[in-house]
């Protein structure tokens, strides 16, 4: 048995995870006008049996356990069963029941940060049924073939990938490359979720701004994409990648601050100055009427995210990947600022890590330096990922943005290298 202090514990945890489905079930029962099987005060008791029988287990095994569950499961089918001839077909009270006992086991097993996590994850999907049903129905095929299509790519084609070079200098790796097709099928998929809750305009920054703190380079070739299916909101969303672009460097700022504060107060003027051009230039380009909301809807649901346009971004990652192996072969490490250059193309987190932790070694000013020329690099590579996969204007707009940016930064890693 564990000592007894942490037993406490263990059914404390129990016991709220009880209480806090529970509550749910007490509430229920003055929404559907009658008497449920159990309330409050059962569903905790039944949270405290499972935890209590499950510590027994050290001492007469798991058959206590088994019996109590067993027990448990007796009355919730009765309970439907009643259920039944009343009318009610539902069971979710009675499921509720049997999840109740084996998350008070789980924490009984000493598990209590997965039991309370867990207690939390089935109170907020009891509470939110209202609106799980409103969701539900509103819905269209098109939207969920989307989310099985993201599901599958995900859940099933990334698992099975190897996650190992390939090809030259192993520069192909599978996995890597096809996180990436996920990574800009979620980002534009978590768009179309942000337009139908925020509306279309405000959906579209708000995704962007959120895209962004994962990869700025997948939030921009998702909105280039969009901007084939609607050209007319060519300028919204070039103003979004833009913000995408903002956001890169307020990421850069936080991970340079984590690994080498001394960097920081030489990188902070470059990476404000393209964040403050990058804001203004979203600001402007924003002005613009946005269009009508009924006609945007009906774009959206007829097509949330294009996977065909996804794995084609895989694609031409693969081969900026390709250059950057190959960049680096041939140029060793003396290299090291056009190295960067190369190697920002794709990725700038990675390269912008490597010369934070090597600051000691190449010094501060060639630090910022190359995170500077990899941030450029990068907005070249987005640039032209909006030129040959947005229309209308998206591309032009896009592309002298970030051109803004990259001057601007570029000023300030200058004035900073003169004067300080």
């Amino acid at each position: 048995m564990p000592p007894t202090i942490d037993s406490l514990e263990r059914l404390l945890v129990a016991l709220l995870v009880g209480l806090l489905i529970g509550l749910d079930r007490e509430r229920a029962e003055v929404r559907k006008g009658r008497k449920l099987f159990a309330g409050i005060r059962t569903f905790a008791l039944i949270a405290m049996l499972g935890g209590g029988l499950s510590l027994l287990r050290f001492e007469f095994g798991p058959w206590p356990l088994v019996a109590g569950f067993a027990a448990v499961a007796a009355i919730a089918l009765v309970s439907y069963r009643q259920s039944l001839q009343s009318g009610d077909v539902g069971a979710t009270t009675e499921i509720a029941a049997l999840a109740t006992f084996a998350l008070g086991a789980l924490s009984g097993a000493g598990q209590i940060i997965v039991a309370g996590a867990a207690g939390v994850a089935v109170a907020v999907l009891l509470a939110t049924k209202p609106r799980l049903e409103r969701l539900s129905r509103a819905i269209s095929e098109a939207e969920l073939s989307a989310v099985l299509e993201l599901a599958v790519i995900t859940a099933i084609v990334l698992p099975l990938l190897p996650d190992r070079g390939y090809g030259p200098w192993g520069a192909l790796n599978p996995f890597r490359i096809w996180l990436v097709v996920v990574l800009v099928s979620a980002v534009s998929l978590a768009g179309f979720v942000a337009i139908r809750w925020k509306g279309e305009r405000a959906g579209v920054f708000f995704s962007a701004a959120l895209g962004a703190v994962v990869s700025s380079t997948a939030t921009a070739a998702a909105l280039a994409q969009r901007s084939r299916e609607t050209p007319e909101d060519a300028p919204t969303l070039a103003a979004a990648s833009t913000l995408a672009s903002s956001v890169m460097c307020a990421r850069l700022a936080v991970l340079v601050l984590v690994i080498r504060p001394a960097l920081l107060a030489r990188l902070a003027p470059p990476l404000a100055l393209m964040a403050a051009v990058g804001t203004a230039a979203t600001l402007l380009l924003a002005r613009g009427k946005g269009p009508r909301r009924a006609d945007a809807r009906e774009r959206q649901v007829r097509n949330p995210f294009s996977l065909r346009a996804a794995v084609l971004f895989g694609v031409i990652y693969a081969g900026a990947v390709l250059l950057v192996h190959a960049a680096r072969a041939w140029l060793g490490s003396s290299g090291t600022l056009l190295a960067a250059g190369i190697s920002g193309l794709v990725d700038v987190d990675a390269v912008s890590l490597a010369l934070a932790r090597g600051a000691d070694t190449v010094g501060l000013d060639k630090a910022m330096t190359g995170i500077v020329i990899a941030c450029a690099s990068n907005n070249l590579f987005k640039a032209g990922i909006g030129v040959t996969r947005g229309a209308g204007r998206f591309g032009r707009h896009f592309a002298l943005a970030l051109a803004a940016m990259t001057l601007a930064g570029a000023a300030a890693a200058v004035a900073t290298l003169r004067f300080f």
